[in-house]
C-alpha cells in the first residue's frame, strides 16, 4: 500500500483574500488550504456481472431457459467455493423480440427474450479466469464485466480521509510560519467524500477462447486509488 500527500500549494494568495471560495471566511486574516491524500493497493477481489439469455417461441420457454442455465451455474460456481452469499442474481425480464425487414414490411416477431442479470463475487482472484469458464460453459456469453475492489474498502476511506486531514494540517501550519504568522483555530471546513477509482473490464460477447485472451491481455490489473481532499479555513493570530 502506497500513500501519498499533496497539498495545494496554489492557495498562496488566499493568505489575505479567499473570494474565489464558495467556503465561508471570515473577515480577520485567515488563511484557506487544501489537503489531498492518494492510497494505491491492489485489488483483492473481483465482481462479475453476467447476463442469462435465452430465445425461445414462448416467454415460458425462455424463462424455463434461463432458470436452468441459473441453477447449473450456482451449482458449477459451488465447486469453487462460491456460495449463493455471494452470488446476487435479478428477477427474470421477458419481451418479444422483433425483426425489422429492409422491404418496408412490418415488424416480425421472432420469439420472446429472458434474460436475468447476475452478479458475482470473487474472493480469490487466482480463480477468476476457472470462474469466467464455468460462466461460459453454462452457455452463458455475455460477461459484461469484471469490477475489481477492495474488501476493506471503508477502511481505507477513512486512511486516506485522515492523511488529507493531516495534508491540510501541515501545510497550514507551514505556510503561516512561512508568512509570519501564528496559526490560529479552525474557522470553516468543507468535504466531500471521494470514490475509489478502478477501470472495470468490458467483455461483453465471449466464448471460452475469447475469455481466456481477455484475461491473459488484462489480468495485471491497475492499482486501486483511494483518494481524498478537504479544504480548512484557518484563523491567523
Amino acid at each position: 500500500m502506497r500513500i501519498s500527500s499533496l497539498g495545494s500549494l496554489s492557495l498562496l494568495p488566499l493568505l489575505f483574500s479567499s473570494t474565489t471560495f464558495a467556503i465561508s471566511v471570515p473577515d480577520n486574516p485567515h488563511l484557506v488550504t487544501q489537503g489531498q491524500a492518494e492510497i494505491r493497493v491492489a485489488p483483492d477481489m473481483a465482481t462479475l456481472s453476467v447476463a442469462v439469455t435465452a430465445l425461445k417461441p414462448e416467454s415460458r420457454l425462455a424463462k424455463e431457459e434461463v432458470d436452468t442455465k441459473v441453477a447449473a451455474l450456482f451449482s458449477s460456481l459451488a465447486n469453487l467455493g462460491i456460495g449463493k452469499k455471494d452470488i446476487d442474481s435479478g428477477n427474470v425480464i421477458t419481451r418479444p423480440d422483433y425483426t425489422y425487414p429492409k422491404n418496408g414490411e412490418g415488424p416480425k416477431l421472432v420469439g420472446y427474450q429472458a434474460e436475468r442479470q447476475i452478479s458475482v463475487r470473487l474472493y480469490d482472484l487466482d480463480l477468476l479466469s476457472q470462474a469466467l469458464n464455468k460462466i461460459l460453459e453454462q452457455g452463458i456469453q455475455t460477461i459484461q464485466q469484471v469490477s475489481y475492489g477492495r474488501r476493506n474498502a471503508d477502511e481505507l476511506h477513512r486512511e486516506a480521509r485522515l492523511a488529507a486531514v493531516a495534508n491540510a494540517k501541515d501545510l497550514a501550519e507551514e505556510l503561516a510560519r512561512e508568512f509570519g504568522h501564528k496559526l490560529g483555530g479552525v474557522y470553516a471546513i468543507e468535504y466531500q467524500p471521494q470514490e475509489s477509482t478502478v477501470p472495470p473490464r468490458h467483455f461483453g460477447m465471449m466464448n471460452k477462447m475469447a475469455s481466456q485472451e481477455a484475461l491473459d491481455a488484462s489480468y495485471v490489473q491497475n492499482e486501486i486509488q483511494f483518494t481524498d481532499r478537504v479544504q480548512v479555513v484557518f484563523n491567523l493570530d
